[in-house]
């Protein structure tokens, strides 16, 4: 009998564990409740200051005539500073216009492609490698790349008549007589 009085306790122990165990926690908002705004309050006045220490002085606003028309300058876009080329990327370019003359057009990507790493916005590295996926036959890459060149030279005129005389050389050896035409319509208006 003690035998099952001891079970029946050492049971009911358990079954209190197991039902403080399994009650949920009471839920409590991690923030403050919203206030409803859905109705039209009407704004309080504030109580005027009975403190006549001091007083405030607004000045007029000043306004300006509006310029005319004929005076206004229309903005230009300023052409962007030459960048100064790292020492790096001026190596790999050399090395890479020697690969070129010497024929090893792979041995030129390579380290184009190695400059362009190092300087992702510098045109003149996107223009010889342009150059060298032409060499290498691979036109789609080649005018992939120019283009990608015409976008950094925004404002330097020059730069974008090289680029776009570049693409219509690309588009020729291509096979595409009207997309060339295109390209040199482009340099002509640079």
């Amino acid at each position: 009998m003690t035998h099952n009085i001891s079970r029946f306790f050492i049971i009911t122990a358990l079954m209190a564990l197991m039902s403080a165990c399994s009650v949920a926690p009471k839920y409590e908002p991690s923030q403050p409740p919203v206030d409803d705004r859905t109705t039209d309050a009407e704004p309080i006045p504030a109580e005027p200051s009975q403190d006549k220490s001091y007083e405030t002085y607004d000045e007029p606003a000043q306004t300006s005539p509006m310029p005319s028309p004929e005076t206004q300058a229309i903005p230009t876009p300023e052409p962007q500073p030459q960048v100064q080329q790292n020492s790096a990327v001026i190596a790999l370019l050399d090395n890479a216009d020697q690969s070129r003359a010497a024929g090893d057009f792979r041995s030129a990507q390579n380290s184009l492609q190695r400059a362009q790493r190092i300087a992702p916005r510098d045109p003149e590295v996107y223009f010889s490698l342009s150059q060298t996926h032409l060499e290498l036959e691979d036109y789609d890459l080649a005018e992939q790349v120019a283009l990608k060149g015409v976008s950094l030279v925004q404002g330097n005129n020059n730069q974008r008549k090289k680029f776009w005389n570049l693409i219509a050389k690309i588009r020729l050896r291509a096979g595409d007589a009207n997309g060339a035409r295109q390209a040199e319509a482009k340099a002509s208006s640079y």
